[in-house]
């Protein structure tokens, strides 16, 4: 018991003895993100962005936030948003299209979605996808 009570009190000796650092200079830091908060002009100009075809992207950068942010805040609003996936009856025939053969590729172009939107949808419905050719 009495070594570690020695290295213990050594220990506290070397941190009391040690120099201080000095704290980090603004510019060495990370840049802090401070939650912004949006005026209604602000809010505003969002939602007209949004509406000429703007994506949520796009506007985060411009008024440096985060996509979700602005997609909660166009919520708020009332605007519809882009791009929200497929439909029922989009999947049904997208599930059908795909059993016909078509491409996840094909089919996200043809339904304006990514091709991962496209498994996901499929692979909801209960659709065995095929392997990626040359992945067998």
């Amino acid at each position: 018991m009495r070594p570690l009570r020695e290295k213990w009190a050594n220990l506290r000796k070397r941190l009391r003895e040690a120099p201080t650092r000095s704290p980090l200079s603004r510019h060495d830091a990370t840049p802090r993100r401070l939650k912004r908060f949006l005026s209604a002009d602000d809010i505003a100009d969002i939602a007209q962005i949004y509406e000429v075809g703007d994506t949520t992207e796009q506007i985060g950068d411009g008024y440096v936030m985060s996509k979700a942010r602005v997609a909660t805040v166009l919520r708020e609003c009332g605007v519809t948003l882009r791009r929200q996936g497929l439909t029922d009856e989009q999947v049904n025939e997208a599930a059908e299209l795909y059993a016909a053969g078509r491409s996840l590729a094909w089919l996200g172009s043809r339904y304006d979605v990514s091709h991962t939107t496209i498994a996901y949808a499929l692979r909801r419905q209960g659709v065995l996808l095929r392997p990626r050719p040359g992945w067998i």
